[in-house]
């Protein structure tokens, strides 16, 4: 590429991709990516895995750590789902990840962290929970300590047993109405952007408290958000086109303190492991952001951001390339290196010439790094797409 250094590349990967496939690391390393996304935490899934010598499909039934548990959760209200039945082994991240390592490549562990069905469906108390009442159990909210404290020891067993290069973390927030994991039949409904965005406020008992000793009485707000929802019709309106969008915003603002308290409590673990792991975590210049993307203004609240020239910031860039430029664009004039998540699966065609354009547009636009989702996932045809994009950027 003329002009300006090639973005770095990330491949993301499951440990299944690698465990069991002698030809893995031959095929990651032909893709031309620099570094691997391995999955060290991560929510249910049921995954094709098209270039494995031996299966076709692996179903993660429940959210699971993929390293060793040990004590660390003993005695604890919310402890990870185990990966054994579906990996064979309690410690498939460090031993995939081992694997690659030995290859020279270098391995960062994904984490996942706020998005879980196994830990939240046993504690409905501890999940967001929306103006109506009724609680998501994929998605722990962030304003409970014992949720902080849960996201902080999945960092530290990872550190420790995964021996990691790097630390990618993904649900730093709460995930709100979107972005489940059960078969989706809300469509039909049109829920607006607007009303999803309201149905994803939360309302359990610590943000309720957290609201009220702000002076915002919890009660009468959750009318608000109710009516709010109850009056919307504009299956097209969005938290940008809606009238009465800042009424909401000191209701956001408890959000985003809980979600960096979470993150502060994640470098705390680093920071007790003695490693030094580089660091990315999945953001969005968007506030009203749930899932797996944390607001900015949640990071510029966070201890990290003072660090914020060492970390990398990695930007959902999975739609059109312009609407990709802007955000990789918004997310650069905060000083903050930032990534774009680029997505090399259907809807997207595996097209090599089709990618390089549209990655090489948002490169030019700030990207100073490309992670691609998803490696494992992908056809060999959108594999071989993958390596010629990235053969063109350079």
């Amino acid at each position: 590429m003329v002009g300006r250094q090639a973005p770095q590349t990330t491949g993301y990967l499951y440990p299944w991709d690698v465990l069991g496939d002698p030809g893995a690391v031959h095929w990651i390393k032909a893709s031309g990516v620099d570094r691997v996304a391995l999955a060290a935490a991560y929510h249910s899934v049921r995954a094709g895995t098209p270039r494995h010598p031996v299966r076709r499909v692996v179903d993660a039934e429940s959210a699971a750590l993929y390293v060793p548990a040990a004590d660390t959760f003993a005695g604890q209200p919310l402890v990870p789902g185990s990966a054994r039945d579906w990996t064979g082994t309690d410690n498939s991240f460090g031993e995939a990840a081992s694997a690659l390592q030995a290859a020279d490549i270098p391995v960062d562990a994904w984490t996942v962290l706020t998005h879980s069905s196994a830990a939240g469906g046993n504690n409905p108390g501890m999940c967001v929970r929306n103006a109506f009442g009724e609680a998501y159990s994929y998605a722990l909210c962030p304003s409970h300590p014992a949720v902080r404290g849960y996201a902080g020891r999945i960092v530290t067993q990872v550190l420790a047993h995964g021996q990691p290069d790097g630390l990618i973390l993904e649900a730093v927030g709460p995930l709100g109405f979107s972005h489940q994991n059960r078969h989706e039949k809300t469509e039909g409904a049109e829920y607006s952007p607007w009303v999803q965005a309201l149905l994803s406020l939360c309302f359990c008992e610590s943000c309720k408290a957290s609201y009220e000793a702000r002076g915002l009485p919890a009660a009468p707000q959750q009318d608000r958000v109710r009516s709010a929802i109850m009056e919307s019709e504009d299956p097209d309106l969005t938290a940008a086109t809606a009238a009465n969008a800042e009424d909401f915003l000191p209701l956001l603002e408890v959000r985003w303190d809980a979600a960096a308290a979470l993150l502060d409590q994640c470098l705390a673990a680093v920071e007790a492991s003695g490693s030094r792991p580089r660091i990315s975590l999945h953001a969005t210049p968007d506030p009203w952001s749930t899932g797996p993307f944390l607001p900015v203004e949640a990071l510029r609240r966070s201890r990290l951001w003072r660090q914020r020239g060492d970390v990398t910031a990695v930007v959902p860039c999975w739609g059109s390339p312009g609407d990709g430029a802007l955000t990789v664009q918004a997310m650069s004039a905060e000083g903050v290196r930032t990534g774009a998540y680029v997505l090399a699966l259907p809807p997207k065609a595996p097209d090599g010439g089709g990618l390089a354009g549209e990655w090489g547009a948002l490169h030019a636009s700030g990207a100073d790094e490309l992670h691609v989702y998803h490696m494992g996932l992908a056809s060999t045809r959108r594999l071989s797409a993958i390596s010629q994009a990235l053969s063109r950027l350079r």
